[in-house]
Parts: C-alpha cells; structure tokens; sequence
C-alpha cells in the first residue's frame, strides 16, 4: 500500500515526505552550526590564548547542541495528501 501511494505521488525508494516546519528547523540550525564554524575558524587562526579557545568551544557547542537535538520523522501515509487528479 505504501509503495503504490509512493508511486502514485512520483516518489522513489529513497524518496520520503517530512513536514516543512521541520525540515525549515534543521536548515536554521545547520545554517547557525555552518556560521558558527566559520566564526570558530576565524577566531582560533593564528596563535589563540586558553580562554579564546575556550570561548570559541563555548560559541560553537551553543550553535552545535540545537542540531544535535533536532529529530526528523518522515510523515505517515496518513498525512500524505492524495495525488493529484
């Protein structure tokens, strides 16, 4: 039944459906971790005392931690809306 209604909808075996907000979610927490690496990058170049080291660790784990929390489930069958026509 899946499958058809997959099909039916133009979608592959390695094709799923996930809800926009969350996929909205994890693009806005990986776009902060991507900043934040940059920033961290920029911040230890050359020759960083120990409490910039540290600050940098601290500023790239607060960007880090929303996506390590961040938990994608693809939607059910259930919610899928029909296809078209």
């Amino acid at each position: 039944m899946a499958r058809k209604l997959a099909a039916a909808h133009g979608l592959g075996a390695d094709d799923v459906i996930v809800d926009r907000a969350a996929l909205d979610e994890l693009q806005s927490a990986l776009y902060c971790l991507q900043a934040a690496v940059e920033d961290v990058d920029r911040d230890l170049a050359g020759k960083p005392s120990a409490t910039e080291v540290r600050e940098a660790l601290s500023w790239l784990l607060d960007n880090a931690r929303p996506l390590a929390d961040t938990w994608i489930e693809p939607r059910t069958t259930a919610e899928v809306p029909p296809p078209p026509g």
